[in-house]
């Protein structure tokens, strides 16, 4: 049986960064990349871009620290946003220039982890393999000594159980498989989009700017659409994704991060007088003021149904922004676009029913539809899921710490004990059964298994900041699995702390997925430096006061930052000699 000394599963951006990182820190590392598809790129791999796919982020916002995505090479002019298509051949060419490429095995499905009685890992693989046409698969079993699941939180597609879907006769298919469906766009007259994210509102725009008649349904029993922004927001015309990632606006959002880090007698005073939180309330409320207003939601009956159901404050990453290049609302206004609020209760051919009543006679149903909250692999036993702070079929019994995180959190933050009556957008269109949430000290291990330093997880979590955080994420993880990352010797302080950050999540972002798994948007910067000051580096790198609280952080302002850390690795080991 073929060993390995490190198995990374996935090749999205946490996959890649981790690889480079934990290679350039150990450059004889036998260490392998894991990746089912044929194409590096997680949600941007070559077979998942579906037409018009762009980044909510601009041309500089969206790249890893050490490697600039510049102008003259990829053709994003400065304020465009990224299109798919580049990203891909960014990521590509990032794998190369790092040297990851070679460990990886495309066309290499991690199917079950197990770990055996001398705590190695054990994984089941399948192969995809092509030739003359066809495709042959194989199985076999390798270890490791060090294992991270990279997949994200979006790679499992969550397909919705219809009743009659053998009978619908028509294209019925997941936002993932836009690409494969493409000629619809020149060939439908008239579909369904299920769903209110981010991507059905990018299919909408898509066959709507295409001439398709668009009947778009969202759910009534779930969270309704999600929170679109214009790029620019606030009477100042800041950029959002700008905003969110400035230290002076984090201090406005209640968070347990970045304690100790200098502002907390501000956060106290914001969050803790009634004074306050006047302040953060009207700060809040002209964010989403503007975006209404912007937006038109209260201009314009048909527009309106597209109005948030849940004020923006408890919304979290679903918050996204208006990246296309022409109105999205004119299409709504004209009627190419109909907007319904029902479940889909059955299909016939050609036919999707309503629990209106309706009968929409169409040419395809596309589901936008989200991601199941497990990573697409088996672990067994199902014990040792629960184990490595994976989610797992909810258990009635809590945590010993839960009471306690809870009175701490709504002790600090007395704001959040006003829940908004949101309906359950998180969990599943068929109704899948609930699970626990990720359990992850740090967000990347596992309470039950950090002694072992042989196991993480990577890019659970959704941020506005994704690429900068698989960077540190991975500069984490890698000083974590080689042992050099010093963690509280107290295991029930690391129970504690994982606890508070899972219950925070379950009360500071209920109208998304807080209670599945790290859910960051003003919190963005401050989980940046605490994982910073865990591994010992600066994590105010503005260079001045006024900078550091008024200037938004950008990947290049985190340049560097593994060659701080080998540098630091030098100087520790001289002086203890």
């Amino acid at each position: 049986m073929e060993h390995i000394k490190v198995a990374i599963i996935g090749a999205g951006w946490s996959g890649l960064t981790l690889a480079k990182t934990y290679t350039q820190v150990h450059p004889d590392i036998d260490l392998v990349v894991l990746e089912a598809a044929d194409s590096v790129g997680g949600v941007w791999a070559s077979h998942r871009f579906y037409p018009g796919l762009r980044t909510n982020s601009i041309l500089g916002s969206y790249e890893n620290p050490d490697f600039p995505m510049t102008v003259e090479k990829y053709g994003v002019k400065p304020g465009e946003h990224i299109p798919g298509t580049v990203v891909h051949r960014y990521m590509t060419e990032f794998a190369k220039k790092f040297d990851v490429w070679p460990r990886i095995r495309f066309g290499t499905k991690v199917e079950e982890i197990q770990q055996g009685s001398d705590k190695q890992w054990i994984l089941t693989l399948t192969t995809f393999q092509s030739a003359d046409g066809k495709e042959t698969t194989q199985t076999k079993k390798i270890t490791a000594d060090k294992l991270v699941i990279a997949t994200g939180v979006t790679g499992n597609p969550n397909m919705p159980n219809i009743p009659g879907a053998d009978e619908f006769d028509a294209p019925l298919f997941h936002a993932k498989d836009f690409l494969e469906k493409k000629e619809l766009l020149h060939t439908a007259k008239k579909v369904v989009v299920y769903g209110g994210s981010k991507s059905a509102w990018d299919a909408v725009y898509a066959y709507a700017t295409s001439g398709t008649q668009v009947e778009w349904v969202i759910r009534e029993s779930g969270g309704g659409p999600c929170w679109m922004s214009p790029i620019l927001v606030t009477p100042l015309k800041r950029c959002l994704e700008y905003l969110v990632l400035t230290r002076l606006l984090s201090l406005f959002n209640p968070t347990f991060l970045g304690n100790n880090d200098g502002y907390d007698f501000w956060r106290r005073l914001l969050h803790g007088t009634a004074i306050g939180r006047w302040f953060v309330n009207k700060f809040w409320g002209t964010l989403e003021g503007d975006v209404v207003q912007l937006n038109g939601f209260d201009s314009d009956p048909e527009i309106k149904k597209l109005k948030p159901w849940f004020p923006a404050f408890w919304s979290g990453p679903s918050l996204s922004i208006l990246n296309y290049p022409t109105d999205f609302f004119q299409y709504v206004k004209n009627g190419t676009v109909k907007v319904h609020y029902a479940a889909i209760t059955h299909l016939t051919r050609h036919t999707v029913h309503l629990s209106t009543r309706e009968a929409l006679e169409v040419d395809a149903l596309h589901c936008s539809t989200g991601w199941k909250h497990e990573p697409p692999i088996k672990v067994s036993p199902p014990s040792l899921t629960t184990r490595l702070g994976l989610p797992t079929d909810i258990d009635a019994s809590r945590s010993e710490f839960t009471q306690r995180a809870d009175a701490e959190i709504l002790d600090k933050f007395p704001s959040l004990k006003d829940q908004p009556k949101v309906k359950a957008k998180r969990y599943a269109v068929d109704g899948e059964s609930r699970k626990s949430p990720y359990r992850l000290y740090r967000y990347m291990v596992a309470p039950a298994t950090v002694d072992s330093r042989n196991f993480a997880v990577a890019g659970a979590i959704l941020s506005l900041g994704s690429v900068t955080n698989a960077q540190i994420q991975a500069l984490w993880i890698t000083a974590y699995l080689d042992g050099s990352l010093d963690l509280p010797k107290c295991s029930d302080e690391i129970e504690y702390s994982t606890e508070l950050s899972t219950r925070f999540g379950h009360w500071r972002y209920p109208a998304d997925y807080g209670d599945r798994h790290a859910t960051l948007v003003f919190d963005t910067v401050p989980y940046f430096d605490e994982l910073l000051r865990d591994l010992g580096l600066r994590f105010q790198r503005k260079g001045s006061w006024w900078r550091e609280l008024l200037s938004d952080y950008r990947p290049a302002d985190y340049r560097g930052i593994v060659d701080e850390w080998i540098e630091l690795r030098r100087t520790t080991s001289r002086k203890e000699k």
